[in-house]
């Protein structure tokens, strides 16, 4: 059982966590502007937040993350909702085949700086997306490594991005019309040291047509 697992039954609990999401989510629709007719990719889904928060907003959302745990919370969410146009998926771009269908948008919410293969995962959304599509990353902003508590050191691969590093990752990945903005900036405690101030960022960019 990953820590991911494990923590997936009391996720939902933290509502600075729910707050976040919440932002993301109004960014989105913001700076991405997802219509009804849209079927978005929610990629690292954990237990939905952000795709549920769209779900109102566009055609249909299909959740994906590499933990069972999260899935599980997920799917009883959608179960109890009676939800016909979400979907929970289990999927790990760094291994698994890419899924035969394709998307008009993928959101990927706090989850890049989880995965180690960057370059990869971002060819792998080229592919999922059709053309003319739009990925949005949103992820913390570069920080000095005290954002996760040290229990979850050995699942952060990234301490943030350096959003000019990333616009030339989306690049070299065939991606075009990168644009950035701050989806919110909050306090967090950090270990040993009280709060301090994080932000997070949005950049939408897109496969060309």
């Amino acid at each position: 059982m990953t820590h991911f697992d494990k923590a997936a039954a009391d996720w939902d609990k933290e509502p600075r966590r729910i707050a976040l999401m919440r932002a993301i989510g109004e960014a989105i629709l913001r700076e991405a502007a997802p219509t009804r007719e849209t079927d978005v990719l929610d990629y690292g889904c954990g237990t939905g937040l952000v795709g549920l928060f769209l779900l109102p907003h566009v055609s249909s959302v299909t959740g994906a993350d590499n933990s069972p745990g999260m899935l599980e919370v997920l799917r009883a969410k959608i179960a109890e909702s009676g939800l016909t146009n979400m979907k929970a998926i289990l999927l790990d771009l760094q291994k698994d085949p890419i899924p035969a269908d394709r998307f008009q948008m993928i959101v990927v919410a706090m989850a890049m700086h989880h995965i180690a293969d960057t370059e990869g995962v971002l060819r792998a959304f080229y592919d999922l997306l059709l053309p003319g599509g739009t990925l949005c990353l949103a992820d913390l902003d570069t920080e000095p490594g005290n954002f996760h508590s040290p229990e979850m050191a050995h699942v952060v691969h990234h301490h943030g991005f350096d959003r000019q590093e990333l616009k030339g990752q989306l690049a070299e990945a065939g991606f075009a019309e990168m644009k950035d903005a701050t989806a919110l900036k909050f306090n967090k405690p950090v270990t040993g040291q009280g709060e301090r101030e994080f932000s997070v960022f949005l950049m939408c960019s897109r496969r060309p047509s």
